[in-house]
């Protein structure tokens, strides 16, 4: 059994359809316009004649003497009821009439006189099949119609569903594995849904392998961090370490707990999903951004200055704020240092503002993009291959995890002398509840 018509049969069939049905139409209309104006005028004709003959008998131009009276080709006419007239003839009354008799179509016309009945008759047989003729005429102009629209669609389908076939070739050679679900239809738009369900069980797959990953490192890796933070806090408890080595203990204790939340942060991205919201006190959990940061921010020169209030509480999710709040410190170091970076509060949203050398009004809308390369900020690393700095995931990671939780992320820069420097927003919008402010 065949199978289900292609994409370029159906525009095929179609366009020919429509081709065919329009010929047609035009062609009834016209044969029907033909015929209905061949009877008017063969009835004009009839009764015109029937009225002169009238006209004549009465003024006695013309006498009739019996039999029919032949007015011209396949015109002929009777006066008086006899037996001269034909029987189908007598029957009628005065008016105009058409009549199928044995294979031939008469017009005729009756009309009264002082003279007798008057019968008219003409034999239109020729004029019908002229009429039949000219239809023939149109049935085969139809045919010729329908063929030339034929061709003309497949030209036309060739071109319109040429490149869909094209692309559904390559993107069925292309998609891996086999669909979860089956299309049913087989022409061009079957083999095309049935290589994105391929592309969709993929894109799937990948995405369940990668959150499994995460879920996987996270597990693996906590265990190793306890371990370390405990012991740690065990040495700096059984023993007096010097205030270097202690101060050595709180930074590894620190930096694992860093880890752990930058582990958890990143286990919420890469399923897309906001953490636990709990009651967040914003001065303090920027001090605990800052904490493991502090070291490599003294030694680039950056000093913070926090002015959010001890009443400026949110419900949100810490660690998201913190892996946040970490990334924009980093960028500070890294790119406005030496500076004073300042911290406050302006009821719904946290400014972080420095006094750094500012970011370029041209790279300004590209900041939060993954790697990108420019002019941002007077930084001492240098691009291989040419000047400026070459950028890495800090603020790219930072604006995800606020698509994630609903924030929003916004920057201000200048590098006007007079009041250069950059402010980073951060709004927090519906993505918190804020509880004290």
């Amino acid at each position: 059994m065949a199978g289900p018509a292609t994409l370029k049969q159906r525009v095929i069939w179609a366009l020919t359809l429509a081709i065919s049905l329009f010929v047609a139409a035009q062609a009834v209309v016209a044969y029907l316009v033909l015929d209905q104006q061949e009877d008017r005028i063969v009835d004009q004709i009839v009764l015109t004649e029937a009225e002169r003959l009238v006209h004549r008998l009465e003024a006695g131009e013309t006498v009739w003497t019996g039999g029919d009276i032949l007015l011209g080709p396949g015109l002929h006419a009777w006066v008086g009821a006899n037996g001269d007239v034909p029987r189908v003839l007598a029957r009628l009354g005065p008016g105009q009439y058409q009549l199928n008799t044995e294979g031939e179509v008469w017009h005729v016309a009756v009309a009264d006189s002082t003279k007798g009945r008057v019968y008219l008759r003409y034999d239109a047989t020729d004029n019908e099949h002229r009429v039949y003729e000219f239809g023939a005429i149109l049935l085969g102009l139809w045919l010729a119609c329908t063929l030339l629209g034929y061709w003309t669609a497949r030209a036309l389908a060739g071109r319109v569903v040429g490149s869909m076939v094209e692309v559904t070739d390559r993107i069925e050679s292309w998609a891996p594995g086999n669909p979860g679900m089956k299309v049913v239809r087989s022409d061009e738009a079957g083999r095309l849904l049935e290589a994105f369900n391929r592309m969709q069980d993929k894109v799937d797959q990948s995405i369940a392998q990668e959150r499994e990953f995460s879920a996987n490192l996270s597990h693996e890796i906590r265990t190793p961090l306890t371990s370390i933070r405990t012991d740690a806090e065990l040495i700096a408890l059984e023993s007096e370490p010097p205030p270097q080595a202690g101060l050595r203990l709180t930074r590894i204790v620190n930096a694992v707990d860093e880890i752990a939340s930058t582990l958890e942060t990143a286990r919420a991205i890469s399923s897309a999903q906001a953490g636990p919201r709990t009651e967040v006190a914003l001065r303090d959990c920027l001090d605990d951004a800052w904490s493991g940061l502090a070291e490599r921010a003294h030694r680039a020169g950056l000093l913070l200055v926090n002015d959010i209030p001890e009443m400026a509480v949110a419900r949100l999710d810490r660690y998201a704020l913190l892996i946040v709040l970490r990334n924009l410190v980093r960028n500070a170091i890294d790119h406005a240092a030496p500076a004073t970076l300042t911290a406050s509060w302006a009821g719904e949203c946290l400014a972080l503002a420095d006094n750094g050398p500012g970011i370029a009004s041209g790279d300004q809308p590209f900041v939060f993009e993954r790697y990108y390369s420019g002019r941002l900020r007077d930084s001492q690393v240098p691009v291989e291959g040419g000047a400026g700095i070459q950028r890495g995931l800090g603020l790219a990671i930072a604006k995800r995890v606020c698509d994630i939780q609903g924030w929003r992320l916004a920057v201000v820069s200048s590098t006007d002398e007079l009041q250069r420097g950059t402010r980073f927003l951060l709004c927090f919008g519906e993505g918190a509840t804020l509880v004290v402010s």
